[in-house]
């Protein structure tokens, strides 16, 4: 009888310690800047949009350069006699030049493609940002669980060594015995879906900084629990300055005006300048100019007729543009929407968060706390004391739940108005 009075109160000391601090120590952590910095330097998906903006960058050059010159060389045959003698060779050069204006539209158009690239690269680091921050927080959320139900489980054994105690020596049912054990089974299987849980996780964040997907990731170290104030009207203004695809978009709009302008300069013809000089034999004349050669400059231009094929790229044109501003206005329309969409839901979030912080979690300590106390005394019994450890347990997991779901939700805003943004 004195041994399980003097284990009652040990254990009652033990289990507000836990509480109050459920904290993981780990030999090894991971923090959320180092996943960043290691996925922006090495995700293949960030790395890839970045090589197709520098390739889409050198189009501008190539567009609104002149085509190569062509030289071209002919010898004659049968040479043809002139007052001067025979003909025997003709070397040409040509150069095609386009009608003032259409290299500058061409090389604007290009311009635009790397613009809409450059924002493409940029929305690619910012998709993979919010990847890496989800998965961190999923891993704070699992990790956190874990050390939870650690400290619970061991607090569940000692109970359930004081039971076996006093159904030993007769002041027990065998009944809380058997249910202790049951607790701990139960505490096991949800610590084997956590871990499996934890395994998908770890490989998504080595996905996303380019490592073997059986690369041991550390125990995430922490998160920020700040909470913020956002005003709707003030997020949608940040989005629709920030926003890359709607900067893509907007250059692909300016592309299209563009466009139309270089279609309606197709209408006009555009030139082949050429210079060419033969070669004459003296033969048989006898003029004093005997064997001189010739040389020559031309002009050329292509007479725009086919009507039919312009007016096709004038329709192609206009149609264009307007599905590129059709385009900009539906990508805006899906923005305003996300936010607000995203700023309720953290806001629902905040006030889940808030419930625990003012209430929930005291109560349940204070439940718990008061069952401990009626329990040590006779007056309360033991599956009583375990639905009161067990409400407490899941409030604690609920509220890291919050937590993970509130930073995974900002972090989800962030990526709506483009990315980072003043809190």
């Amino acid at each position: 009888m004195s041994v399980i009075r003097s284990s009652v109160p040990a254990v009652i000391l033990c289990i507000v310690a836990v509480f109050h601090l459920y904290g993981q120590t780990a030999d090894s952590t991971v923090t959320l800047d180092s996943l960043l910095k290691s996925a922006d330097a090495r995700n293949p998906e960030i790395l890839a949009a970045q090589q197709r903006a520098r390739a889409i960058a050198q189009r501008e050059r190539q567009e609104d350069a002149l085509d190569d010159p062509m030289v071209s060389y002919s010898r004659w045959l049968s040479t043809p006699e002139t007052r001067v003698g025979p003909q025997t060779n003709i070397f040409m050069l040509s150069q095609p030049i386009p009608f003032p204006g259409k290299l500058g539209y061409r090389g604007d158009m290009a311009a635009e493609d790397a613009v809409a690239a450059r924002e493409g690269y940029d929305a690619t680091r910012r998709d993979v940002t919010y990847k890496v921050k989800a998965a961190y927080y999923d891993l704070y959320r699992i990790d956190r669980s874990l050390a939870i139900l650690d400290q619970y489980l061991e607090l569940v054994r000692d109970f359930s060594k004081v039971a076996e105690e006093k159904y030993a020596t007769g002041e027990g049912i065998q009944a809380n015995a058997l249910k202790s054990q049951v607790e701990i089974s139960m505490i096991l299987a949800r610590r084997l879906t956590f871990q499996r849980q934890r395994a998908g996780v770890a490989a998504r964040i080595n996905a996303l900084i380019d490592r073997r997907a059986d690369t041991p990731v550390g125990i995430a170290a922490s998160i920020d629990t700040t909470r913020f104030q956002f005003d709707d009207s003030t997020l949608v203004k940040t989005a629709l300055a920030n926003r890359q695809e709607l900067k893509a978009s907007e250059a692909m709009i300016r592309k299209s005006r563009f466009m139309k302008n270089l279609v309606g300069l197709q209408y006009y013809p555009n030139f082949n300048f050429q210079a060419s000089y033969i070669t004459v034999a003296r033969g048989m004349s006898t003029a004093p100019d005997a064997g001189k050669d010739a040389y020559s400059v031309g002009v050329g231009i292509n007479i725009p007729i086919q009507f039919g094929k312009r007016s096709a790229a004038t329709q192609e044109a206009e149609a264009t543009y307007l599905a590129n501003e059709l385009s900009y206005r539906n990508t805006e329309n899906n923005v305003k929407a996300e936010i607000r969409d995203l700023h309720a839901e953290l806001d629902n979030v905040g006030r889940t968060l808030d419930l625990y912080d003012q209430g929930l979690l005291v109560q349940s300590q204070s439940a718990l706390e008061s069952a401990l106390s009626a329990y040590s005394t006779g007056k309360l019994d033991f599956l009583n004391l375990l639905d009161s450890e067990r409400m407490l347990l899941q409030a604690r997991l609920g509220y890291v739940e919050q937590q993970s779901n509130y930073d995974k939700t900002l972090a989800a805003l962030e990526r709506a108005v483009g990315g980072q943004f003043e809190k």
